[in-house]
């Protein structure tokens, strides 16, 4: 005979019933709420706790930056990107990349560019066979401002190494980000609309602006210019590549730090 299942024990009744709450309330528009809920299980309830703390921290600090509230906006985005770190870490700990796995550029941790080579035909294919959405990222480094620390050496590398944590911990197990060459970067996005990419986009390049870069320079400011695009039917690789280094030429011509599409008249 099988055993009963057990009943839930109150800690967990607690816990589900907490971030239950925790969702709701972010759903209500209550970062607030959501994080005095989500926070204390954190050690217990790992990635669902995380995840809502991440999203009412992004909400705070959006809400900080448009009340003209920078200071209190960075110590958000600093608990944001720490939060989203941690769980990064915690996920390459349990799930070691598997042994076919493209080689990964050892400066950034991200694949290298013989992954676009063996995987993007296969992920258009996929995409168009199935219907569903899938979206290119071309990004790359704005000059490092002030101008002068540019020569100091090993800096760029730093620059390139936290960039690279970043947009890993921006990434799914399913999308493919890769340093392309030099300080260009590319990301490739599963299962997503042209509008959905462009807000991710948006959260990279918000989350390197808001970056702790004082343990490189104390006066050290980073930012990333994106190009974005979407697949279209007949599209090849190498159309969708320069359509995205057209969105990235706009970027820069419109000032950098900004993400922009190839596709005209958007």
């Amino acid at each position: 005979m099988r055993a009963p299942t057990p009943a839930p024990t109150e800690a967990s009744t607690d816990m589900s019933s907490a971030l239950a709450a925790a969702r709701a309330a972010l759903d209500e528009g209550d970062a607030q709420r959501c994080l005095r809920l989500a926070e204390p299980w954190l050690p217990r309830a790992g990635e669902r706790a995380r995840g809502l703390m991440s999203q009412a921290l992004a909400q705070l600090s959006e809400r900080c930056v448009a009340a003209g509230d920078h200071a209190q906006a960075l110590q958000h985005f600093r608990r944001y990107h720490q939060l989203v770190i941690d769980g990064l870490e915690e996920r390459l700990a349990r799930s070691p990349a598997p042994a076919d796995d493209a080689d990964r550029d050892p400066l950034t941790g991200l694949l290298d560019a013989s992954a676009l080579t063996l995987r993007l035909p296969t992920m258009m294919s996929q995409a168009l066979n199935s219907q569903r959405g899938l979206c290119l990222v071309r990004m790359e480094l704005d000059p490092l401002q002030p101008a002068r620390l540019a020569g100091i050496p090993g800096l760029d590398d730093g620059v390139l190494r936290e960039v690279g944590a970043l947009l890993r911990s921006h990434s799914r197990a399913k999308d493919l980000a890769l340093r392309y060459n030099g300080q260009t970067l590319v990301l490739v996005l599963s299962d997503v609309e042209l509008a959905t990419a462009r807000m991710v986009c948006e959260r990279i390049r918000r989350a390197v602006q808001g970056h702790d870069w004082a343990p490189l320079h104390e006066e050290l400011r980073v930012s990333l210019s994106l190009g974005l695009t979407a697949l279209r039917s007949g599209d090849s690789a190498k159309e969708l590549m320069a359509r995205a280094e057209a969105g990235l030429v706009s970027a820069r011509r419109d000032g950098r730090n900004c993400v922009r599409t190839g596709v005209p008249g958007l």
